[in-house]
């Protein structure tokens, strides 16, 4: 079976994969245990790479870098989040960094496709 052209995007790839791991962690006891921040994180975890295939799916580069931009906004919201979780001592050791490291990474990605596709050279 064919796929879509979003999947073939790394920064969709990876986003994927922060996302599963967002949502692993939202289940897990104590970040479950408080269900409002569980669900924030669930929301901005799974936004990133729907817009993602929503942009990649529309039309006009113009259209792809708005949703791009909602997806760069949402890995700040995680990012606020699991700031949060790491406050309250409610991560591993090491969780967040390596999570705010990925998220970093993606945010740089985003940026640099939202830069390419509202100034094409």
């Amino acid at each position: 079976m064919p796929e879509l052209p979003y999947r073939n995007l790394e920064v969709w790839r990876r986003s994927h994969a922060l996302t599963m791991a967002a949502l692993d962690l939202a289940e897990s006891r104590p970040v479950a245990r408080r269900p409002a921040l569980a669900d924030q994180i669930t929301r901005a975890a799974l936004s990133i790479p729907l817009n993602i295939a929503e942009g990649r799916g529309r039309r006009t580069r113009n259209d792809f870098a708005g949703f791009l931009a909602i997806a760069r906004g949402s890995l700040f919201e995680l990012d606020a989040a699991l700031y949060l979780c790491h406050c309250r001592n409610l991560l591993p050791d090491g969780t967040y960094a390596a999570l705010h490291s990925e998220i970093y990474e993606l945010t740089a990605m985003v940026q640099a496709m939202i830069d390419s596709l509202r100034n094409p050279k």
